[in-house]
């Protein structure tokens, strides 16, 4: 799992969004966006890694255990110099062991390049190229998509796949959903009004949006899951 993946995931279980992090901890804004192609180091690792209570290791993804030691009470009754320690050992030997053997089956699935927006909007069309990911969960899709914007956070992150499902029987509201409008797709959480949709975003600093009837919106389906790939 790359650096950015176990951010995503470590974010996803602190139930917190990005731009939420870098305020907390004072870094300059989309410090962890630009994650994806360059892994932090010195000071700003070790404040990453104590925000979420793992090791450095952990969060470069060549850990696989989230803490120092099995037991924070046996690890207080050490003085400082031993804690310290102790620490290193058991880094080394989770560095030294062999990674377990795992005969997890992978499922293919067939993602759009070009991703819909959770964001401002992002336009398509109907020629489009394909990329094949995994993951260890075989969900029934009618479509796959990239997603990109921070407007769903902390539920949605840029970078995961969604898949979108088609539905016979229109029953979208209070859904999150992958709409067309105006030219421009979108991931947003849609309620039905009496004179069109509202499409309105998880992260707080994006305002609602409102596309009427007479802008032919569709919606092209409601998302059903979403991950970040398996390597493969």
């Amino acid at each position: 799992m790359s650096f950015y993946e176990r951010l995503q995931s470590l974010a996803k279980e602190k139930k917190k969004s990005f731009n939420q992090i870098e305020k907390d901890l004072e870094l300059p804004k989309n410090t962890l966006y630009h994650t994806k192609k360059y892994t932090p180091q010195g000071d700003k690792l070790s404040k990453l890694a104590e925000y979420f209570g793992v090791t450095t290791d952990y969060l470069l993804g060549v850990a696989e255990a989230k803490y120092s030691v099995s037991s924070e009470s046996e690890l207080s009754q050490l003085n400082e110099t031993n804690q310290k320690r102790a620490t290193n050992i058991i880094e080394k030997l989770l560095k030294e062991q062999k990674p377990p053997v795992t005969s997890e089956e992978l499922f293919p699935y067939h993602v759009m390049d070009q991703a819909l927006s959770a964001g401002l909007g992002y336009g398509y069309t109907s020629e489009l190229n394909y990329s094949t990911v995994y993951w260890n969960q075989e969900v029934d899709y009618d479509m796959a998509t990239w997603i990109k914007g921070d407007s769903m956070e902390p539920e949605f992150y840029s970078g995961e796949v969604v898949l979108i499902k088609e539905q016979n029987v229109p029953d979208y509201d209070g859904q999150v959903c992958a709409v067309d409008w105006d030219g421009n797709s979108f991931i947003k959480k849609v309620y039905v009004e009496d004179d069109g949709f509202i499409l309105s975003s998880i992260n707080d600093k994006y305002a609602d949006k409102f596309a009427s009837w007479y802008e032919e919106p569709r919606i092209i389906g409601k998302v059903i899951a979403h991950f970040v790939p398996v390597p493969y």
